[in-house]
Parts: structure tokens; sequence; C-alpha cells
């Protein structure tokens, strides 16, 4: 009897399953925290669960709200993602929240009071809202709206007869910026400030104008009688790649006074808690490729600003207020993190003088491991994104520098995951900057699950876009599926990176691409000295500027087995006259018009290098990419074509830049792992 009810329990006991590598439908399994919104008592956290649905094939956003009791933690679903909420707001009390959903076909605003919970959209007209900022007395909302304007027609051209098949009207285009990646094509009109009364009624359009009258967030003063924002009202301002100002207007509406008027970036304003400073992102118009940001403040009627993160030489993030007003919390890239830290308002003497309060800010792109995440601060209370290397980011919530919560949506999934182990790795390069320093390079790699440092694997070196971007140690699908498919991967943050100082992310200035080829290859060099790396099978990706490095290095190596080149920069003519980025790209990346510089864009365009090329290539690019347009990856693939080089050409159909919907993301994945495995040496 007793060996018949042992044999019963055992027979109902759960299976233990054994841990296994990540796989394609884990992107469907996992979610990550993207945004967070501390309350301003500090006591409660609206915090977003980011996932991919695999019905509908889409990145969804639930709305969290959490509750901070002492150090006791609870959280609840708030708005479900079937609402496709978004860009939320406190009330200055803590009692409500206002936020984005569509309504009638465009995006309107909505509010909540928490005390019952009921959703009630405010705004309901063909204006579409975003960056919503309350007033300080909780009784209006500021908010960005787009107001349409008739597309231009042919003169002349007789209406279509009702119900007649005719072909869509023409887009006439006379902007100098007209398509956007993400967007397409822009309609006709432009982006206005508008204010509303928090209990309802109809908005009150407060900036007046044909073009853009606002780029960013608005902020209203301490006695809500006027409004800041940033906007480029300048002559030409369509060619300006670095430029905007800060205004500000009276709330009921007026002619707008200019606030900044210094070259280059003013943005994210924010008034100081007793409102005698207006804090601000800026970055100076200088001629280099790149341009660090920096926080600045100054007095909230005018005057001169200081820039308090000079010292600091890292790119500024996001900031908030302290509650006493005496200083800032700021988040900054940092060597492949980025980190939050108190700065004076006296500005740093230092990098050193900055007190770190969050150590590590986990990134949120989920797809690759780059740097960034968000934070957020009220009441004494910091959320953030929390940072691991072996599954997506978390919420973590600290009073001070000690942690008192945290939410891990993932680590069920976790559990039962044999996860690729990440090691961070540095070494010198080869090639000195423009000072005649050789910087160390950071970079991490990713080990196959149950590595054994006794066998050989190949090898997949994998680089970072931007080119002004970064990686660091954070979780990433694309390269755990290249460890899972038993590849070690290496990932570095060459010269041109960020979070490493201005210098060193303009080590690539009218060089680009230039000696950050050293650098990627001074990693290859390192990782072939090692007795568990295959130097027969050896490979080589990236994406964005990572393609254009790709492309780059194998017309000056042969080293590499096969090659992946995603949505790659490949004829630099091509790209400043026809990518969404033109102001940018022409003024700042290269020495002119290439009209007039012919020779220089032709020689730092690899397509003029194709002809040295051997390596096998695939090429992969979304049909519908308006930041590196898919004409450069047609003229590539058709020159190896020619050529006689092995190459295939992926085109993901309706996607932009960022690679189109999870499944194509997958479909990116996949292709790039067959493609190694086809030209791998047994």
């Amino acid at each position: 009897m007793k060996t018949m009810l042992i044999c019963a329990l055992l027979a109902g006991a759960a299976p233990v399953f054994a841990a296994t590598p990540v796989e394609p439908m884990d992107l469907y399994r996992i979610s990550q925290v993207n945004a967070v919104n501390v309350s301003p008592n500090g006591k409660q956290i609206l915090f977003t669960r980011n996932y991919a649905d695999v019905a509908t094939d889409t990145r969804m956003n639930e709305i969290w709200l959490g509750n901070l009791d002492g150090d006791r933690f609870s959280r609840q679903l708030l708005i479900p993602a079937s609402a496709k909420a978004g860009s939320f707001a406190w009330s200055p009390d803590g009692s409500r929240i206002a936020y984005v959903a569509p309504w009638l076909g465009k995006p309107q605003i909505w509010t909540m009071a928490l005390s019952d919970g009921i959703a009630r959209v405010l705004t309901t007209g063909k204006i579409g809202a975003d960056d919503l900022r309350w007033s300080p007395d909780g009784k209006r909302i500021a908010f960005v709206g787009r107001v349409d304007a008739a597309p231009r027609k042919i003169g002349g051209m007789p209406e279509k007869p009702e119900g007649a098949n005719w072909a869509p009207p023409p887009k006439i285009i006379s902007d100098f910026s007209w398509r956007a990646d993400g967007q397409g094509f822009f309609t006709a009109g432009a982006d206005q400030l508008f204010v509303i009364d928090a209990g309802g009624g109809s908005p009150v359009q407060v900036t007046k104008g044909d073009s853009d009258q606002i780029m960013g967030h608005p902020e209203w003063s301490r006695d809500g009688t006027t409004i800041i924002y940033p906007a480029n009202m300048r002559d030409g301002a369509d060619n300006m790649g670095r430029e905007m100002d800060l205004w500000k207007v009276a709330a009921s509406g007026g002619t707008p006074v200019q606030l900044t008027d210094t070259r280059g970036t003013e943005e994210d304003p924010q008034i100081s808690p007793d409102g005698g400073s207006l804090a601000y992102v800026g970055t100076l118009d200088t001629p280099g490729f790149y341009a660090q940001d920096d926080l600045w403040v100054m007095p909230a009627g005018g005057g001169t600003a200081v820039n308090l993160t000079k010292a600091l030489d890292r790119p500024i993030i996001a900031y908030h207020w302290a509650d006493d007003g005496r200083g800032l919390y700021v988040q900054y890239n940092d060597v492949g993190l980025t980190r939050v830290a108190y700065i004076p308002k006296s500005g740093l003497k230092t990098a050193a003088d900055a007190k770190i309060v969050v150590p590590e800010v986990g990134g949120t792109r989920l797809y690759l491991p780059s740097a960034g995440g968000a934070f957020s601060y009220g009441g004494g209370v910091f959320a953030y994104t929390s940072s691991f290397s072996d599954r997506p980011a978390g919420l973590g919530v600290s009073r001070g520098a000690k942690p008192v919560a945290s939410v891990d949506f993932n680590s069920e999934w976790r559990a039962g995951k044999l996860v690729g182990k990440l090691e961070p790795v540095h070494y010198k390069a080869t090639v000195p900057l423009a000072n005649g320093s050789l910087p160390m390079i950071d970079g991490w790699v990713v080990y196959p699950p149950n590595f054994d440092p006794a066998k050989k694997y190949p090898f997949a070196l994998e680089i970072h876009g931007g080119p002004n971007g970064d990686y660091g140690p954070y979780f990433s699908i694309t390269h755990q599926l290249y460890a899972a498919a038993g590849y070690i991967v290496l990932f570095t943050n060459p010269r041109g990176s960020i979070g490493y100082g201005e210098a060193f992310a303009n080590g690539i200035d009218k060089t680009y691409p230039g000696n950050d080829h050293s650098d990627l290859m001074a990693g290859v060099d390192m990782m072939e000295t090692k007795p568990f790396v295959d130097k027969r099978n050896l490979f080589i990706g990236g994406g964005s500027g990572g393609g254009v490095l790709t492309t780059n290095a194998i017309a000056k190596t042969d080293r590499f087995r096969a090659a992946a080149a995603l949505r790659p920069v490949t004829d630099w003519t091509v790209q400043v006259l026809t990518a969404d980025g033109t102001a940018l790209f022409g003024n700042y990346w290269m020495n002119g018009k290439p009209w007039e510089h012919h020779e220089d864009y032709w020689r730092r365009s690899t397509l003029s290098m194709v002809g040295s090329v051997k390596t096998p290539t695939i090429l992969i690019e979304g049909d519908e990419d308006w930041r590196t347009p898919i004409a450069q990856t047609e003229a590539y693939y058709q020159a190896l074509k020619i050529n006689g080089v092995p190459t295939e050409m992926v085109r993901l159909i309706g996607a932009g830049h960022g690679m189109g919907r999870p499944s194509q993301w997958l479909q990116t994945n996949l292709t790039v792992i067959d493609w190694y495995n086809r030209f791998k040496l047994k």
C-alpha cells in the first residue's frame, strides 16, 4: 500500500525539464521594461512591459503601476496592450495620469484617475497628440499636435467621377525634407503647440505657422503663465543638421520669444523647482562628425548658459532636477554602460566630481546590446531599467544607492534556458588617434552554451551601427542565437563609438570608414590567439554603420570565410542625396557637396572598393528603409554578381531601417547564421 502511494505521488509530480539554448521563438516569449515614470511623491511608478505578440507579429506595450509603501512593493497591470497606450505623464499631485492612445483613427489624449482606474478620452478631434505636459496646478495639459493641410493638386486636373477607378494622385514634393525612416512620406501640415483643459473642452492652438513650430516636448513655467519649447525658426532651417533654439510663449497664445540663440541644439527644457533656472540638453554646432550633448543651465527668463557637464566628457541622455534644485540627476553613456549621477547646479570641475547614484541602467534595444535604457526620479526614488547580460531589462527601484524593489518578467524563462556566457575583453588599438594616443578598445565575447575551451569554435565579429553608437554588456537575442548556433561572437566599441569622450567619437571625422577598421581587426587578431577559436572559420557582419564597416573590411582583407552586410551605406553620394538625414550627412559627415567633392565621396564609398572583394557576402535590407536607402544595397549586390563573388540579397518587405516586424528580425538573424554555415569549413 505504501509502495503504491509513493508510485502514485511520483507519477503526479511535475516533470523536470533540461535547460535548452536560446531559440528563435524565444523572441516571442521574452519581454522587457522599456519606459519608467516615478510619481512626484515617489510612492508610485508607471512602467511598461514590452513584448512581441506572436499572433500579430508586432511589438506591444502594457502599462503597469507599481506601488511603493516603505520598502514593500506591489505591482498591477493598469492599461492592457490592446489599448496601444504610450507617452504617459503624472499629474502634479500624483492622483491622475495622462497618456496617448488611438481613438477614431488618430492618437488622442486620455486621462485616468487612479482612484477609479477608468480611462476617459480627452481629445477627440482630427489632431494627433503627443509629448504631454501637465500644468503645475494640474488644470491644463500642453501637448504637440499636427495640423494637417490639404495636399497640393495639379492645376487643371479634372475631378475623378464618382465610382471611377483612377490612379492615385501624385505626391508633389517641394520641401527640403520629405520623408523619414519609420514614418514614410510626410503629409502636408505642421506640428503646433496646443493647450487643453484637463477636465475637457476644445484644445487651443498656441503657435501658428505653415512649418513645424515645435520640435520636442513643452515645459510650463512654475506659475503656469508661459510655456517653453524647442524649435528651429531660423532661415534655411531645413538644411541645418544641428540647430534648435528654445522659445517661450504665453500659455494663452501670442508672439513667441526666443530664449537661446547659440548655434547648435538646445532641447529637453526643464524648469528648476523654484522656477528661477532653466536646464536643457545642448550641443554646440561644431564642424566635426560628432557633437556631444551636454547639460546646460541658464536663468529661466533668459541669459548666459553654463555647461555643467563639460568636464564629464560624456553624452547626456536624460536628466531630472533634484528636489531642492541645488543639483540634477543625469543619465549618460560611459564605456559601454549608461549611468545616473548627481551633478551640482554649479557644474563639475572634474569628471570624478559626478556622484553616481545608479551605477548601471539596463539597455532596452533587445535585438542588439546597445547601451541606453530609461530612468526617472521623484520624491527621493529612482526607477530605471535594470541591467542583465542573460535576459532582457527589468525594473529597478532605489532610494539613493539603496535598492528597494525590482521586477524581472523573464525569471521563469531564464530558468529554463542555457544562455551563452558574456565576458568583457580589452585590447589596445594599433593606430593612434589624432592626439597620438593608442586607446584601449572595449569589447565583449559571447560563448556558445556549454562552451568547452578544449574544443574549437567558429568565430563571428559583429559590428555596431551609428557609427556614433555603442555596445555594452547587455542581453541580445541576435548574439544569443549566433552563440546557440555554435559561434563565438565578439562585439566591440571601435573609435567613433560614444561614451569614451568626444575626441574618441570624432576619431573617424571626415575619414569614415577609416581607422575604425584597424580597431576591429585588432580585436580579431586578439581572438585568433585563443586556442578555442577556429582560425579557418572567421566571419564578419554588422548593420547600418556596421554594414559600412563590413563592406569596408572585406575590401581590405580576405581573412573571413563569409560576410553579412545589413542595411549598409555603399555610395555616399546616393546616401547624402536620398536618405532622411541630408542636412546631417552632407554638412558634417562629408567635406561638402558631392558634386564639389566627388573624389572624396567616391574614395570613402565601399562600392568603389568592390573590385577587391572576394568574400562571399549576403546583403539584407528593408525595402522601405529611408535611412540607408536600398538602392545602395542593390548596387553593391549587382557589382558582386558582375564580379562573380558569391552573394545573395534579402529584401525585407515593408521594413524600414529598424528591420521591420519581430519575425523579420528573426529572418535576418537566421539568414546570417545560414549564410555562415554554408561557407563554414568542417
